[in-house]
């Protein structure tokens, strides 16, 4: 069995955080909407990150 550092397990919960996160707002129907303005998130966007929650006015706080 391999080791892992820490720096990579942090990684991997913050992932899991990220779509924990993304599974709430799909749940309560705010995933595409940016999570600081409420502006809806672009498709093509949502399709090359899924885990965005903001719009690209607010890129610091996603």
């Amino acid at each position: 069995m391999s080791e892992f550092s820490n720096e990579s397990v942090s990684a991997i919960e913050a992932t899991l955080n990220d779509v924990d996160r993304a599974l709430e707002r799909l749940r309560v129907g705010t995933y595409r909407s940016c999570q600081v303005c409420d502006t809806p998130i672009d498709e093509a966007q949502l399709v090359a990150n899924p885990l965005l929650a903001n719009c690209p006015a607010h890129p610091e706080l996603a």
